[in-house]
């Protein structure tokens, strides 16, 4: 094996460090043992393929006070596990108190979600081997009862992720689920009753013979139409672009530019600041040059959306191929300079491929010029673990995204951002409108500083995690916002400004014809 680039190496880091100005050096600090995040993920009667590279963590605020909660999949050593955010930067776990605490199963790709409409984040929970997945329903009152028979989703399919949108436009959320070398070529599509009951409409509306071996689906719209459309990421050279005809059907208009190899976590975001969404899949990236089985080894790839849903790929001109064996990613303005940076974990116990037992996870810090420089250890996040699932968060309301790392068969770890919020910042969360409570697919838009920044609400996934659903935009040295524009589900838009830099909205939506709330806003902490 060859040895590690030098710019791991704790010289190239100490050295990038001094090269940058004072206000550069904001970095990160792990505080998972100072949060309670004191858990590991493990199985009683060890490892599996399966079991290898599944688990996960899902966000969202689950008891509607402001803060991003946190369902972390456990494995079957103990319990699953509901961290319950403290706002002080610590969590309490309350998973057996909210009657979420499952046993005994191989789980993942947890997934918070409105399925009923009632302004609550309900919870869906994939499994991977003989245990059925759940569908718990938010009462309301800190607990959460089984839904999964009154849900009708097949309870006994095999599930790696899950992401929510709403797919038909009739204002509640629908389900795409994943499954990676499954029995049964089913189920991946579930068509939202309005009270979340759900009828399987995959044979219906989508080319299922692309479908096998997916890993990671986000319901996003590439083309700017106002249809959510489906990018997903799978393995084998099966990643696909599945284009919205209306509610209709999807069709698959997918290019040999989508060439990963082996597509496992994804992100979606306006990395170039052009207006349209833009697509970062995982890969495997090997740095000895040797397939040492039957994967890829040509790395990550970026897809630009050139307008209208057609991709380049611009991962070499980017700089983020390098990132060893590749799992959950997300996008976020880590340093608030207003250009978003891509962060992923990866990793992979392969006995034959010993080079990815302690890979390190990567920090592609976007430069604004549409490249990126890798800064992970540079910046504290020195994580060699076996990453799989990731959140990118604003824990503490400070005004910077923090991360999880959900390693697999291992203890996560929880990096505080310190001095990504020395430069300014917006946090936008959506209520309304109707059953699609979080403003589900909805575009936001501001521009502050001469620049305008697209953010699309998502309850999506990263592979086997998700982040919250909400919008966070970077300002740089703008301290006010000039306009915030979101254009909702349907197509009507709620335009305020001038605003405030420095603060986090709840804008509710406006007035429907068939009678969701008036719009207006209000701040929250």
């Amino acid at each position: 094996m060859l040895a590690r680039p030098v710019l791991d190496t704790a010289l190239s880091t100490c050295l990038l460090l001094l090269a940058m100005p004072a206000a550069a050096q904001w970095t990160f600090v792990d505080v998972t043992v100072a949060a309670g995040l004191t858990y590991e993920h493990g199985y009683v009667d060890g490892l599996t393929e399966r079991r290898g590279i599944v688990g996960g963590v899902a966000a969202g605020d689950y008891d509607n006070d402001g803060l991003v909660d946190l369902y972390a999949i456990r494995g079957d050593i103990g319990p699953n596990l509901l961290f319950r955010n403290m706002g002080d930067g610590t969590f309490e776990e309350v998973g057996a108190a909210a009657g979420v605490d499952l046993t005994g199963q191989v789980g993942s790709g947890p997934l918070f979600a409105d399925f009923d409409g009632d302004g609550r984040l309900d919870l869906f929970v994939g499994e991977v081997e003989d245990a059925p997945l759940t569908v718990f329903r938010n009462l309301g009152d800190g607990t959460f009862e089984d839904d999964t028979a009154r849900s009708q989703i097949a309870s006994q399919i095999q599930t790696f992720s899950a992401s929510a949108g709403d797919y038909d436009l009739d204002g509640d959320l629908d389900l795409f689920l994943t499954f990676w070398n499954s029995d049964i070529l089913a189920g991946f599509l579930w068509r939202n009753r309005g009270d979340g009951v759900f009828d399987d409409v995959s044979d219906a509306v989508l080319p299922m013979d692309d479908l096998d071996l997916t890993f990671t689906g986000n319901f996003t719209d590439v083309d700017d139409d106002g249809w959510p459309d489906l990018l997903v990421a799978s393995d084998f050279g099966n990643s696909q672009v599945l284009m919205n005809r209306q509610a209709s059907f999807f069709e698959s208009v997918t290019t040999p530019v989508i060439s990963d190899e082996n597509g496992m976590g994804a992100s979606v975001g306006d990395y170039d600041n052009d207006g349209d969404l833009d697509w970062f899949v995982t890969s495997i990236w090997d740095p000895d040059g040797d397939p040492e089985g039957n994967w890829g080894i040509t790395g990550n790839r970026l897809y630009r959306n050139d307008g209208g849903g057609a991709f380049s790929d611009v991962t070499d001109v980017a700089g983020v191929r390098h990132g060893y064996w590749g799992w959950g990613s997300c996008f976020a303005d880590f340093d608030n300079d207003g250009h978003l940076d891509i962060f992923h974990v990866n990793g992979f116990t392969n006995p034959f491929a010993e080079e990815f037992h302690e890979d390190p996870s990567r920090l592609y810090v976007g430069s604004g010029d549409g490249t990126f420089t890798e800064q992970s250890v540079a910046r504290g996040i020195d994580d060699t673990g076996q990453g799989r699932g990731v959140v990118c968060f604003d824990m503490e309301r400070d005004g910077d995204v923090d991360i999880l790392v959900a390693n697999n068969s291992q203890a996560p770890r929880l990096f505080r951002n310190d001095g990504g919020n020395d430069q300014h910042f917006l946090g936008v969360r959506l209520s309304g409108p109707g059953t699609n409570s979080q403003g589900i697919g909805a575009k936001v838009r501001v521009t502050a500083g001469g620049v305008t920044q697209l953010r699309e609400i998502r309850a999506g996934s990263n592979y086997v995690s998700q982040d919250p659903a909400e919008a966070h935009f970077g300002l740089g040295a703008a301290a006010t916002v000039d306009q915030l524009e979101v254009e909702w589900p349907g197509g009507e838009t709620t335009v305020l400004g001038p605003l405030a830099s420095d603060q986090i909205l709840t804008v509710a939506a406006p007035l429907f014809e068939d009678g969701f709330e008036s719009g207006d806003t209000s701040g929250w902490s």
